[in-house]
Order: C-alpha cells, then structure tokens, then sequence
C-alpha cells in the first residue's frame, strides 16, 4: 500500500519517526500483557495461571462493535452462512453460555455459521463471531466445540482486533496521533484510521493474529471453558488432533491461527491451576442432535439440488474428486441436434430430456432425492421462454427457477453481457453449498437465445477449492459452443 503524503520529511527525520512510534506502540503494548491469576489444583494447591487483558487501543469499546458489525456484514456477502436453524440455535446458545464467562467488556456476542466443510472459526471487532459447519462436525464432544468457540471468544474480550488496528495505525501516522486523539478524549475516528491503515482491507488485520495474541486466546480460552463446566484438556485434545491431521496440507485453523509454540503443551501446563469440575460436561443431546444432523463429515443439504429433470434410475453417490479431466476432447452433440461443442473424452452422459443433460467424469453425477445433480462438469439444455423475449429478463427468470430450489446459494452480481457461439448472451456467477460435497460450488451460467426462442443455458459447475483445474476444459467448450 502507498500513503501518499502532501510534504515529505527528510529521510533521517522520518526514520527517526517511525522508530520511535514503534517503540511507543510496544510500550502501549506491554501495558496489557499478563499478570499472575491465583487458582487452586485438585490438591487444594496455589498455582498462577495467566491472566490477561486487553493491550494498547486507539478505540472505545462501542466502537468495537461498530467496526466488528460492519466487517460483519463484509463478511455476510463473501461467504455463504448455513440456513439451518437447529444448528445455528445450538452454536448460539453454546456461544452464550462460554461469552457469559469472559472477561472484560460485556460485549453483544453474535454466533453465525459458515456453511463450509473447513474446519476453522475466526472472531471480528466487538462480539461478531462465525464458526464453520466442519468445526462441528470435526468436533468429537461438545468440550472440544466449547473449546474453539472459547478461543475465539477471548480474541473478541481482549480487543485483538482493534489492538492490531491501532498500532498499525500509529506506526504510520507518527506520534502526533496519539496527542490528536488524546485531546479529542472521544477516541479514534474510525474512517480516518481505517482509510490510513488499508480502507476495506483493513478487515484482514481483524481475522491474522500473531502468537502472542494466539497464546493469550489459548490460555484465556482454558479459562473460559473451565468456568463454563467443561473440561480444558478436551480443548487441547482438538488441538491435538488437528496438529496429526498436519503433512501435506495444514488444517485451515492452523493456518489462520498460528502455533505461539506448543499450544497443546501450554493449554494442558494452565489446567493445574484452574477450577475445573469434578465431572466436566463432555457432551450434550443438542450437541449429539447437530452432529447427527450434518452427518459427521458433511453439510447438511437444506436446499434441494438445483438441476432437476424427468426420472432416471438412482446412482451411486459422487466421489469427493473425481478424475481429472483429460486432454483429449471429444464433440458432443444434443439428441435434437439443437447445440453442440466438445468437452474432455473421459467424461459420460446423463440424458435428462431431448435438450437436456449432464456431461462430467464418473462419479461426478447423479440423482439424489428424486433430482438430478453435478458436482464436477457440465449441464446444458434449453428451455422455452413463453412470452419473454427479453434474454435479460430471461435470464433473471432461469436463474430465480434455480435459486428457489437451493435457497443457500446466492447470485454473485449482475449478470454480463457477452458473446457467445456468435451471439449475444448472458454470464453470471451463481455460488453456494453443495449438498453432496459439502463444499462452496461455483457455477458460471451462460445463457442465450437458441432456436424457435427457447432459452439455451450451459452452467459449469465445480468446488471452489477445484475451479481452477475444469477451467480450461469449461473454455473449450464455450469456444466451441455452436447453437442451431
């Protein structure tokens, strides 16, 4: 990022600048920290557990919540949230439960759920807190939920967030910012300092924390998971799971949220210390309930799959990836001789009506409650439009049929203007949960006028995590796309 500046200050002076608000921020830094926590073991022994509070901040507490809920709502429009009330109430209430025992300021704490397979949870500016649907479902016992949700509670308890913003902002506004906002007595002003810090991509120094902040959500969480009835070592033990799970690709948790060294070694060295019940809660029926419900590896599927067509025989389900596409091509043609364009030789047929059907490899089709669905590849057709002659009105019309039945996903903008096989056509990106996958499916929908005014449409369709390997074989069919 450039800070473009009106007057530029010779190069000593600014050096000198920039050390010494560095220094400052450390030193406003180290006014949170820790301070030692009398607790008892089992024994009856005195131990000192780490208790933390909040670091260095330019912001007031309510201004929290304004910046957490409007990165929120950021948030709310780039990920598709799980439209399933029984978990969501579940993830709440569990939140509620582990928030009333955080320290700090009472902030309003708000528990969403990404409808992602990855198992990750991250925590925004004044309570806004997501956690992914493969969290729970990863999750062995209600303690090791518990223990994710707790964690994140206390990144929330002890500013992380607007901690990171300010002294991002200091170190490059200078000292003279903290002279401004001190004889303001008001606190930041919050399009000032995000505009220096980054504008919108501000919002990415709410979600990467660094060890320390890391360390203290570790420990702070224990302590939280503690007062709340559970047990501490089933927190450490999800940890330790997802540190075996490590090799050739680290969990999504531990990615975004960095190992301050040895957490599971650090968590279970505080539990001596900690007033943890006699008989800690492990599980509960809702927690039993939800995890049935997303079927311990999958989402559940509270949208009916979107590509329907007359009745064919059931099929096995689809294998997670599917063969590659391969480099040879073959043409395929509708059995109406309407539309044609080649597409990889390994890929098979499903036949849903004269100008309807699925192309895409084995295992990557099928049938699932009486409607038909692709997970990797293409499904192309065309439908009359009675009475529309408007391919953009059209176009909406196909893509709402489609979105009443998969209410989780979303149209990504404005359908664009192109060209297509010669003529003008529609694009639009449609994304949301698979319900066989589990995972974030894109789908790119081209639509355009074909013959005797029916509506042509070919939708490529493939996770998010695999879009870009079915890319080129999606271009070369609509470059050879040719329409009667």
């Amino acid at each position: 990022m450039r800070v473009r500046s009106n007057s530029r200050p010779p190069r000593t002076r600014r050096a000198l600048g920039l050390a010494l608000s560095l220094l400052l921020v450390a030193q406003a830094a180290a006014c949170g920290g820790w301070r030692p926590w009398r607790g008892r073991d089992k024994a009856g022994a005195q131990r000192a557990a780490p208790h933390f509070r909040p670091g260095f901040n330019l912001f007031r507490p309510e201004q929290d919540v304004e910046l957490g809920r409007q990165s929120a709502a950021q948030i709310a429009r780039e990920v598709t949230l799980l439209r399933d009330a029984e978990v969501n109430g579940y993830v709440s209430r569990l939140g509620a439960k582990l928030a009333a025992h955080a320290p700090g300021e009472k902030f309003p704490y708000q528990f969403q759920v990404v409808s992602s397979r990855e198992v990750n949870a991250f925590a925004l500016p004044g309570g806004f807190i997501f956690v992914n649907a493969g969290t729970v479902a990863a999750a062995r016992n209600e303690g090791e939920l518990a223990g994710v949700v707790a964690h994140e509670i206390m990144h929330v308890a002890l500013r992380h967030g607007t901690n990171q913003v300010s002294k991002a902002y200091v170190a490059q506004a200078g000292l003279g910012v903290l002279r401004s906002i001190a004889g303001e007595g008001e606190g930041a002003d919050l399009g000032r300092v995000l505009e220096r810090v980054g504008g919108a991509g501000a919002n990415m120094l709410f979600l990467k924390f660094g060890r320390t902040a890391e360390r203290e959500s570790d420990l702070g969480g224990a302590q939280i998971v503690a007062a709340a009835g559970y047990d501490p070592r089933d927190m450490a033990g999800f940890f330790e799971t997802l540190e075996s799970q490590g090799g050739q690709r680290v969990p999504e948790f531990l990615s975004d949220h960095p190992d301050p060294g040895n957490r599971v070694a650090s968590i279970k060295e505080v539990i001596p210390a900690l007033e943890v019940s006699p008989e800690p809660a492990r599980t509960s029926p809702d927690f039993e309930r939800v995890k049935a419900r997303l079927g311990g590896r999958s989402l559940p599927a509270s949208a009916q799959p979107v590509r329907k067509g007359p009745s064919e025989p059931e099929r096995v389900e689809p294998a997670t990836r599917p063969s590659r596409p391969a480099s040879p091509t073959a043409e395929f043609r509708a059995a109406d001789g309407s539309f044609a364009f080649t597409c990889p030789a390994n890929w098979e047929t499903l036949r849903l009506g004269d100008s309807e059907h699925i192309l895409a490899p084995a295992g990557a089709y099928g049938r699932r409650d009486g409607a038909a669905y692709v997970t990797h590849g293409l499904f192309v057709g065309a439908v009359s439009v009675e009475g529309e002659t408007d391919l953009r009105a059209a176009t909406d019309a196909f893509l709402q049929q489609q979105l009443r039945a998969n209410p989780d996903f979303q149209v990504r903008g404005a359908p664009q203007e192109v060209s297509l096989a010669g003529r003008a056509a529609h694009a639009a990106v449609v994304t949301g949960p698979s319900p066989v996958t589990g995972k974030v499916e894109v789908n790119l929908v081209y639509t355009l006028y074909a013959s005797e005014g029916r509506l042509f449409y070919l939708v490529a369709v493939a996770p998010e995590d695999e879009f870009e390997t079915y890319r080129p074989a999606f271009e070369q069919a609509v470059r050879s796309l040719r329409v009667e």
